[in-house]
Protein backbone atom coordinates (compact mmCIF):
# COMPACT_ATOMS: atom_id res chain seq x y z
CA UNK A 1 0.00 0.00 0.00
CA UNK A 2 3.38 1.95 0.50
CA UNK A 3 4.24 1.53 -2.68
CA UNK A 4 1.09 2.38 -4.67
CA UNK A 5 0.76 5.38 -2.67
CA UNK A 6 4.06 6.64 -3.50
CA UNK A 7 3.77 5.73 -6.96
CA UNK A 8 0.57 7.70 -6.84
CA UNK A 9 2.40 10.54 -5.74
CA UNK A 10 5.07 10.72 -7.95
CA UNK A 11 2.79 10.53 -10.75
CA UNK A 12 0.76 13.08 -9.55
CA UNK A 13 3.79 14.82 -9.32
CA UNK A 14 4.69 14.57 -12.19
CA UNK A 15 1.82 15.47 -13.86
CA UNK A 16 1.59 18.44 -11.75
CA UNK A 17 5.44 19.36 -13.08
CA UNK A 18 4.12 18.77 -16.53
CA UNK A 19 1.57 20.82 -16.02
CA UNK A 20 3.74 24.01 -14.94
CA UNK A 21 5.99 23.19 -17.92
CA UNK A 22 2.90 23.53 -20.11
CA UNK A 23 1.79 26.61 -18.51
CA UNK A 24 5.27 27.87 -18.83
CA UNK A 25 5.47 27.43 -22.64
CA UNK A 26 2.02 29.00 -23.35
CA UNK A 27 3.23 32.28 -21.61
CA UNK A 28 6.28 32.06 -23.30
CA UNK A 29 4.50 31.46 -26.77
CA UNK A 30 2.08 34.06 -25.66
CA UNK A 31 5.05 36.17 -25.00
CA UNK A 32 7.06 35.89 -28.21
CA UNK A 33 3.55 36.37 -29.97
CA UNK A 34 3.05 39.75 -28.51
CA UNK A 35 6.56 40.74 -29.24
CA UNK A 36 5.94 39.28 -32.56
CA UNK A 37 3.44 41.61 -33.18
CA UNK A 38 4.32 44.94 -31.29
CA UNK A 39 7.62 44.56 -33.65
CA UNK A 40 5.18 44.20 -37.06
CA UNK A 41 3.02 46.88 -35.85
CA UNK A 42 6.67 48.99 -35.52
CA UNK A 43 7.71 48.32 -39.16
CA UNK A 44 4.30 49.16 -40.44
CA UNK A 45 4.72 52.15 -38.28
CA UNK A 46 7.61 53.76 -39.98
CA UNK A 47 6.80 56.61 -42.76
CA UNK A 48 10.11 55.25 -44.84
CA UNK A 49 9.23 52.13 -47.29
CA UNK A 50 10.17 49.11 -45.53
CA UNK A 51 10.77 46.25 -48.03
CA UNK A 52 12.58 42.00 -47.06
CA UNK A 53 13.61 40.89 -50.07
CA UNK A 54 15.13 36.79 -50.53
CA UNK A 55 17.64 35.53 -51.87
CA UNK A 56 16.05 35.40 -55.37
CA UNK A 57 15.16 38.84 -55.01
CA UNK A 58 11.31 38.10 -54.01
CA UNK A 59 9.60 40.38 -51.74
CA UNK A 60 8.76 38.46 -48.43
CA UNK A 61 7.48 42.33 -46.48
CA UNK A 62 5.90 45.01 -47.41
CA UNK A 63 4.76 47.70 -44.83
CA UNK A 64 2.33 50.61 -45.61
CA UNK A 65 5.16 53.38 -46.20
CA UNK A 66 6.76 51.04 -48.80
CA UNK A 67 2.56 51.11 -50.38
CA UNK A 68 2.24 54.97 -49.76
CA UNK A 69 6.18 55.33 -51.89
CA UNK A 70 5.47 52.49 -54.81
CA UNK A 71 1.77 52.61 -55.38
CA UNK A 72 2.13 48.94 -55.01
CA UNK A 73 -0.64 47.16 -52.47
CA UNK A 74 1.12 44.47 -49.73
CA UNK A 75 -0.97 41.66 -51.10
CA UNK A 76 -0.08 42.82 -55.24
CA UNK A 77 3.40 42.99 -54.13
CA UNK A 78 4.56 40.21 -52.12
CA UNK A 79 6.00 37.16 -53.57
CA UNK A 80 6.92 39.63 -56.68
CA UNK A 81 9.94 40.57 -57.97
CA UNK A 82 11.67 43.87 -56.30
CA UNK A 83 12.35 44.90 -60.10
CA UNK A 84 9.16 44.65 -61.01
CA UNK A 85 7.62 46.39 -57.93
CA UNK A 86 10.50 49.12 -59.01
CA UNK A 87 10.55 50.28 -62.01
CA UNK A 88 13.92 51.20 -62.52
CA UNK A 89 15.57 52.20 -65.16
CA UNK A 90 18.52 49.97 -67.08
CA UNK A 91 21.49 51.86 -64.98
CA UNK A 92 19.56 52.29 -61.95
CA UNK A 93 18.34 48.06 -62.56
CA UNK A 94 22.23 46.98 -62.49
CA UNK A 95 23.03 49.39 -59.54
CA UNK A 96 20.18 47.84 -57.36
CA UNK A 97 21.82 44.62 -58.66
CA UNK A 98 24.80 45.79 -57.19
CA UNK A 99 23.40 46.86 -53.75
CA UNK A 100 21.42 43.63 -52.90
CA UNK A 101 24.89 42.06 -53.49
CA UNK A 102 26.31 43.84 -50.46
CA UNK A 103 23.96 46.30 -49.39
CA UNK A 104 26.39 48.74 -47.05
CA UNK A 105 26.12 51.73 -48.59
CA UNK A 106 23.22 54.12 -49.11
CA UNK A 107 22.48 54.65 -53.16
CA UNK A 108 20.07 56.50 -54.70
CA UNK A 109 17.77 55.30 -57.58
CA UNK A 110 15.24 57.09 -59.77
CA UNK A 111 11.66 55.06 -60.18
CA UNK A 112 8.50 55.16 -61.79
CA UNK A 113 5.22 54.93 -58.89
CA UNK A 114 2.93 52.07 -60.45
CA UNK A 115 0.63 55.69 -61.21
CA UNK A 116 3.67 56.39 -63.54
CA UNK A 117 5.44 59.59 -60.90
CA UNK A 118 8.82 59.66 -60.99
CA UNK A 119 10.26 59.43 -57.54
CA UNK A 120 13.69 59.95 -56.38
CA UNK A 121 14.79 57.32 -53.80
CA UNK A 122 17.38 56.96 -50.85
CA UNK A 123 17.93 53.50 -50.23
CA UNK A 124 19.91 51.74 -47.64
CA UNK A 125 19.61 48.32 -46.53
CA UNK A 126 20.71 45.43 -44.16
CA UNK A 127 22.16 41.55 -44.15
CA UNK A 128 18.75 39.71 -42.32
CA UNK A 129 19.78 35.96 -41.28
CA UNK A 130 16.35 34.54 -40.17
CA UNK A 131 15.99 32.20 -36.91
CA UNK A 132 15.42 29.53 -38.19
CA UNK A 133 18.46 29.38 -39.86
CA UNK A 134 17.30 29.58 -43.24
CA UNK A 135 18.97 31.85 -46.59
CA UNK A 136 19.78 35.25 -45.61
CA UNK A 137 16.88 37.78 -46.73
CA UNK A 138 17.93 41.73 -47.53
CA UNK A 139 16.04 44.68 -45.48
CA UNK A 140 15.66 47.80 -47.50
CA UNK A 141 14.56 51.13 -46.24
CA UNK A 142 12.88 53.44 -48.81
CA UNK A 143 12.81 57.08 -48.57
CA UNK A 144 11.01 59.53 -51.12
CA UNK A 145 13.66 62.13 -51.55
CA UNK A 146 11.98 63.96 -54.47
CA UNK A 147 11.48 67.05 -52.89
CA UNK A 148 14.84 67.51 -51.59
CA UNK A 149 16.45 67.20 -55.12
CA UNK A 150 13.89 69.42 -56.01
CA UNK A 151 14.93 72.13 -53.35
CA UNK A 152 18.62 71.32 -55.24
CA UNK A 153 17.27 72.26 -58.28
CA UNK A 154 15.36 75.35 -57.21
CA UNK A 155 18.94 75.94 -55.42
CA UNK A 156 20.80 76.08 -57.89
CA UNK A 157 18.54 77.58 -60.51
CA UNK A 158 18.53 80.82 -57.34
CA UNK A 159 21.81 80.88 -57.86
CA UNK A 160 22.41 80.65 -61.77
CA UNK A 161 19.48 83.46 -62.43
CA UNK A 162 20.18 85.56 -59.27
CA UNK A 163 23.49 86.34 -60.65
CA UNK A 164 22.24 87.46 -64.17
CA UNK A 165 19.43 89.26 -61.92
CA UNK A 166 22.43 91.44 -60.28
CA UNK A 167 24.94 91.33 -62.95
CA UNK A 168 22.71 93.38 -66.12
CA UNK A 169 21.57 96.32 -63.80
CA UNK A 170 24.84 96.42 -62.18
CA UNK A 171 26.96 96.53 -65.57
CA UNK A 172 24.16 99.23 -66.72
CA UNK A 173 25.14 101.22 -63.81
CA UNK A 174 29.09 101.11 -64.20
CA UNK A 175 29.00 101.68 -67.53
CA UNK A 176 27.23 105.20 -67.26
CA UNK A 177 29.01 106.13 -64.28
CA UNK A 178 31.82 105.46 -66.24
CA UNK A 179 30.44 107.56 -68.99
CA UNK A 180 29.97 110.14 -66.71
CA UNK A 181 33.28 110.84 -65.42
CA UNK A 182 34.91 110.35 -68.56
CA UNK A 183 32.41 111.94 -70.80
CA UNK A 184 30.46 114.30 -68.74
CA UNK A 185 31.74 117.41 -69.41
CA UNK A 186 31.00 116.75 -73.11
CA UNK A 187 27.85 115.45 -73.36
CA UNK A 188 24.67 117.60 -74.21
CA UNK A 189 21.58 117.88 -72.33
CA UNK A 190 19.58 115.44 -74.29
CA UNK A 191 22.53 113.23 -73.74
CA UNK A 192 22.92 113.93 -70.09
CA UNK A 193 19.20 112.95 -69.50
CA UNK A 194 19.25 109.70 -71.28
CA UNK A 195 22.19 108.58 -69.42
CA UNK A 196 20.73 109.89 -66.29
CA UNK A 197 17.47 107.51 -67.11
CA UNK A 198 19.66 104.64 -67.80
CA UNK A 199 21.15 104.86 -64.45
CA UNK A 200 17.73 105.50 -62.63
CA UNK A 201 16.53 102.98 -64.45
CA UNK A 202 19.38 100.31 -63.25
CA UNK A 203 19.05 101.46 -59.82
CA UNK A 204 15.47 100.93 -59.69
CA UNK A 205 15.76 97.53 -61.03
CA UNK A 206 18.09 96.72 -58.37
CA UNK A 207 15.77 97.83 -55.44
CA UNK A 208 12.87 95.87 -57.10
CA UNK A 209 15.48 92.54 -56.41
CA UNK A 210 16.11 93.75 -53.12
CA UNK A 211 13.08 94.32 -51.99
CA UNK A 212 11.25 90.86 -53.69
CA UNK A 213 14.27 88.87 -51.92
CA UNK A 214 14.03 90.71 -48.29
CA UNK A 215 10.44 89.76 -48.50
CA UNK A 216 10.82 86.12 -49.69
CA UNK A 217 13.19 85.79 -46.63
CA UNK A 218 10.84 87.66 -44.35
CA UNK A 219 7.84 85.25 -45.89
CA UNK A 220 10.37 82.05 -45.27
CA UNK A 221 11.29 82.94 -41.71
CA UNK A 222 7.60 83.61 -40.23
CA UNK A 223 8.36 87.04 -39.78
CA UNK A 224 5.64 89.12 -42.45
CA UNK A 225 3.21 91.59 -41.51
CA UNK A 226 1.18 93.59 -43.02
CA UNK A 227 0.40 96.93 -41.50
CA UNK A 228 -2.56 98.46 -42.82
CA UNK A 229 -4.33 101.66 -42.69
CA UNK A 230 -6.57 103.90 -44.78
CA UNK A 231 -4.84 105.07 -47.97
CA UNK A 232 -5.99 106.66 -51.02
CA UNK A 233 -5.49 104.00 -53.72
CA UNK A 234 -4.61 106.87 -56.65
CA UNK A 235 -1.20 108.14 -54.30
CA UNK A 236 -0.11 104.30 -53.77
CA UNK A 237 -0.64 104.24 -58.25
CA UNK A 238 0.99 107.46 -58.71
CA UNK A 239 4.50 106.18 -56.88
CA UNK A 240 4.06 102.89 -59.25
CA UNK A 241 3.63 104.60 -61.96
CA UNK A 242 6.75 106.91 -61.42
CA UNK A 243 9.05 104.31 -60.47
CA UNK A 244 8.06 102.08 -63.75
CA UNK A 245 7.96 105.19 -65.97
CA UNK A 246 11.78 104.92 -66.99
CA UNK A 247 11.00 100.62 -67.84
CA UNK A 248 8.11 101.70 -70.01
CA UNK A 249 10.10 104.57 -71.85
CA UNK A 250 12.49 102.24 -72.45
CA UNK A 251 10.58 99.76 -74.28
CA UNK A 252 8.33 102.42 -75.43
CA UNK A 253 5.38 101.31 -73.86
CA UNK A 254 2.42 103.59 -72.72
CA UNK A 255 0.04 102.60 -69.59
CA UNK A 256 -3.83 102.97 -70.19
CA UNK A 257 -5.32 103.86 -66.56
CA UNK A 258 -8.95 102.96 -66.13
CA UNK A 259 -10.86 103.98 -62.74
CA UNK A 260 -14.27 105.00 -61.79
CA UNK A 261 -14.87 108.53 -61.29
CA UNK A 262 -14.28 108.28 -57.27
CA UNK A 263 -12.40 105.44 -55.50
CA UNK A 264 -13.03 104.64 -51.69
CA UNK A 265 -9.52 104.66 -49.61
CA UNK A 266 -8.72 101.51 -49.37
CA UNK A 267 -7.06 99.55 -45.52
CA UNK A 268 -3.60 98.71 -46.96
CA UNK A 269 0.01 98.73 -46.53
CA UNK A 270 1.19 101.48 -49.03
CA UNK A 271 5.09 100.89 -48.98
CA UNK A 272 3.92 96.95 -49.85
CA UNK A 273 0.69 97.92 -52.36
CA UNK A 274 3.32 99.90 -54.43
CA UNK A 275 5.66 96.88 -53.98
CA UNK A 276 2.91 94.81 -55.57
CA UNK A 277 2.01 96.77 -58.09
CA UNK A 278 5.78 97.61 -59.35
CA UNK A 279 5.53 93.76 -59.63
CA UNK A 280 3.06 93.19 -61.56
CA UNK A 281 3.71 96.36 -64.13
CA UNK A 282 7.00 95.14 -64.58
CA UNK A 283 6.08 91.43 -65.69
CA UNK A 284 3.71 92.86 -67.91
CA UNK A 285 6.28 95.20 -69.56
CA UNK A 286 8.75 92.20 -70.03
CA UNK A 287 6.59 89.77 -71.73
CA UNK A 288 4.67 92.59 -73.62
CA UNK A 289 6.13 93.44 -77.09
CA UNK A 290 8.01 97.06 -77.14
CA UNK A 291 5.55 99.48 -78.63
CA UNK A 292 2.52 98.01 -77.50
CA UNK A 293 -0.16 99.11 -74.46
CA UNK A 294 -0.26 97.83 -70.62
CA UNK A 295 -3.51 98.00 -69.37
CA UNK A 296 -4.04 99.33 -65.80
CA UNK A 297 -7.45 98.71 -64.88
CA UNK A 298 -9.57 99.74 -61.41
CA UNK A 299 -13.05 98.81 -60.50
CA UNK A 300 -15.40 98.74 -57.44
CA UNK A 301 -16.84 95.22 -56.07
CA UNK A 302 -19.04 95.62 -53.23
CA UNK A 303 -16.95 96.67 -50.48
CA UNK A 304 -13.77 95.88 -52.74
CA UNK A 305 -11.85 96.93 -54.83
CA UNK A 306 -10.18 94.95 -57.80
CA UNK A 307 -6.99 95.87 -59.81
CA UNK A 308 -6.05 94.63 -62.89
CA UNK A 309 -2.68 94.39 -64.81
CA UNK A 310 -3.42 93.03 -68.62
CA UNK A 311 -0.42 92.29 -70.90
CA UNK A 312 0.04 91.61 -74.98
CA UNK A 313 2.06 89.17 -74.23
CA UNK A 314 2.11 85.31 -75.15
CA UNK A 315 -0.57 84.33 -72.48
CA UNK A 316 -0.01 81.60 -69.79
CA UNK A 317 -1.34 78.25 -70.48
CA UNK A 318 -4.29 77.14 -67.86
CA UNK A 319 -2.60 74.20 -66.91
CA UNK A 320 0.44 76.92 -65.31
CA UNK A 321 -1.36 79.20 -64.10
CA UNK A 322 -2.01 77.64 -60.38
CA UNK A 323 1.63 77.60 -59.96
CA UNK A 324 2.99 80.74 -60.64
CA UNK A 325 2.64 82.45 -57.52
CA UNK A 326 4.73 79.82 -55.95
CA UNK A 327 8.48 80.63 -55.15
CA UNK A 328 11.40 79.87 -58.07
CA UNK A 329 8.43 79.26 -60.65
CA UNK A 330 8.63 80.91 -64.43
CA UNK A 331 6.74 80.28 -67.63
CA UNK A 332 7.56 81.18 -71.05
CA UNK A 333 10.93 81.70 -72.78
CA UNK A 334 13.80 82.40 -71.16
CA UNK A 335 15.54 85.71 -73.50
CA UNK A 336 17.74 88.25 -71.71
CA UNK A 337 15.02 90.51 -70.91
CA UNK A 338 12.82 88.28 -69.50
CA UNK A 339 15.03 86.29 -67.07
CA UNK A 340 14.27 86.37 -63.31
CA UNK A 341 14.06 84.76 -60.33
CA UNK A 342 10.71 83.61 -59.78
CA UNK A 343 10.06 85.53 -56.58
CA UNK A 344 8.09 88.53 -58.06
CA UNK A 345 4.39 86.70 -57.89
CA UNK A 346 5.13 84.72 -54.95
CA UNK A 347 5.69 87.93 -53.21
CA UNK A 348 2.16 89.35 -54.52
CA UNK A 349 0.51 86.42 -53.16
CA UNK A 350 1.63 87.04 -49.66
CA UNK A 351 1.46 90.65 -49.76
CA UNK A 352 -2.49 90.52 -51.07
CA UNK A 353 -3.21 87.70 -48.90
CA UNK A 354 -1.92 89.87 -45.89
CA UNK A 355 -4.36 92.07 -46.88
CA UNK A 356 -7.33 89.95 -46.49
CA UNK A 357 -7.46 90.41 -50.30
CA UNK A 358 -7.12 87.59 -53.11
CA UNK A 359 -4.88 87.42 -56.24
CA UNK A 360 -5.47 85.51 -59.62
CA UNK A 361 -4.87 85.16 -63.58
CA UNK A 362 -6.88 84.66 -66.64
CA UNK A 363 -6.76 85.10 -69.87
CA UNK A 364 -6.91 88.66 -71.64
CA UNK A 365 -9.17 88.32 -74.83
CA UNK A 366 -7.12 90.31 -76.60
CA UNK A 367 -4.23 88.52 -75.95
CA UNK A 368 -1.96 88.18 -73.45
CA UNK A 369 -2.96 87.78 -69.55
CA UNK A 370 -4.64 89.48 -66.81
CA UNK A 371 -3.03 89.56 -63.44
CA UNK A 372 -5.67 90.70 -60.53
CA UNK A 373 -6.10 91.58 -56.79
CA UNK A 374 -8.48 92.57 -54.58
CA UNK A 375 -8.45 94.80 -51.58
CA UNK A 376 -10.76 95.62 -49.19
CA UNK A 377 -12.17 99.25 -49.57
CA UNK A 378 -12.72 99.97 -45.72
CA UNK A 379 -11.43 98.92 -42.39
CA UNK A 380 -9.55 99.68 -39.07
CA UNK A 381 -5.47 100.23 -39.21
CA UNK A 382 -3.97 97.05 -38.08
Amino acid sequence: MKRLALTRFRLLAAASAAGLAWRAYLQRLAKLRRAKAWYERLAESIAEGLVVVDAAGRITFFNQGAEHITGWRRGEALGRGIRDVLNLSESDQDRLSDFLAAPNARRRLRFKTRGGRPVSLAVTGARLVPPDGGPPQTALVLRDVSDEEEGHHLHSYFLANITHEFRTPLAGLNASIELLMDEGAYLSPDEMDELIASIHLSASGLQALVDNLLESVTIEAGHFAIHRRPVAINAVLAEAIRLMQPLLDRRRQTLALTEPLSVPQVAADPTRLTQVLINLLSNASKYSPQAETIDLALALDADRLRVAVADRGPGIPPAERQALFQRFVRVGARDDDRMGIGLGLSVVKAIIEGHHGEVGVEENPGGGSVFWFTLPLTGEAA
